[in-house]
């Protein structure tokens, strides 16, 4: 009897030890996945910082950095009792990138006709060059420096050069409809044509001096004069857009001095970037060179095509630069 219950007794604590065992091997293997100490990162925490969220908003650039460019031609040929060639020519470029504006334009043009059996003459002979570079301290406000250059054969200029510092504010910058005014100095050079520097008369004669030779005005001058301009572009809808612009100069050294110009430019799209533009001109100057005319007007109808990566809208024409000098 002592001998089987001694047997009973040893089974029950080999029980017993593998009862325990069993229950404390699984402790064991879970050892290594303990929690770490507080304030230390889990392993992958890296991964989980790294890695792309979905909720991440997608960044776009500055929706005002856009690139313009325009070009645009036409011109007139006539032969038999009428001869006639006549030919103009627009282009501009605009980009503006982080705060900072640039722009070029060149126009130009030119003319010739005489009727049947006479000679062929020169009627019309210009080009402008300019180059403006805009600092913007607001979208609607910016700080410009404009660098213009221009020949004129009828208006007696081998070359004008100006120089015009100033300040743009926008007062209107929407989708279709933009209104901005200038205001600043400006710095003139002239080089006179050797044809228009003779002093004239009230009837057109050449004033003579001591010596019985035509008096000549300088072959060089120059001006410093105030600026204001105003500029107006509003598009009627994707097809049909209107650009104004209106510039007054006031010479600070004589003030009988002083100039307006002017432009205009209806364009209406025809396809993809082309379109037909009609445009009006008018320069007008209070006190020109001798034997010339005070107010000079073009009229001019040519096929524009236009370029943007600007959002859609209504499509501009070409810029209307602030009026030629």
């Amino acid at each position: 009897m002592r001998s089987i219950d001694s047997n009973r007794t040893r089974r029950a604590v080999v029980a017993a030890i593998g009862l325990l065992s069993s229950l404390a091997l699984p402790q064991v293997a879970r050892a290594d996945d303990a929690p770490v100490p507080t304030g230390a990162p889990p392993a992958d925490a890296k991964a989980l910082v790294d890695a792309p969220k979905e909720t991440d908003a997608p960044k776009f650039g500055n929706p005002l950095d856009i690139t313009n460019v325009t070009m645009s031609a036409g011109g007139q040929l006539a032969t038999g009792n009428s001869r006639l060639l006549a030919l103009t020519m627009n282009g501009a470029f605009e980009k503006r990138f982080n705060g900072n504006g640039i722009g070029f334009s060149l126009l130009g043009n030119y003319g010739q006709g005489a009727p049947a059996g006479e000679t062929v003459r020169v009627t019309a002979e210009n080009i402008q060059g300019r180059l403006r570079y805009d600092r913007y301290l607001r979208d609607e406000l910016s700080l410009f420096l404009i660098n213009t250059g221009r020949h004129d054969r009828f208006q007696g200029l081998d070359f004008r050069y100006n120089l015009d510092p100033g300040v743009k504010y926008l007062f209107i910058r929407e989708p279709a409809t933009s209104l901005w005014a200038e205001a600043g100095y400006d710095f003139q050079y002239d080089v006179r044509r050797n044809d228009a520097r003779p002093v004239l008369d009230a009837t057109g004669n050449p004033v003579l001096d001591a010596n019985g030779q035509p008096t000549l005005l300088d072959k060089t001058a120059t001006d410093h004069s105030t600026r204001l301009f105003f500029g107006y572009k509003h598009g009627f809808n994707k097809e049909v857009t209107f650009s104004t612009g209106i510039e007054y100069l006031q010479s600070i050294v004589d003030m009988t001095r002083y100039r307006l110009n002017f432009e205009a430019l209806f364009a209406a799209k025809v396809s993809g970037g082309l379109a037909l533009g009609l445009g009006v001109t008018a320069r007008y100057d209070h006190l020109p060179l001798p034997g010339k005319e005070h107010l000079d007007t073009a009229t001019t109808i040519s096929i524009i095509y236009a370029y943007s990566d600007a959002p859609p809208k209504p499509v501009a024409p070409p810029a209307i630069a602030p009026a030629a000098q």
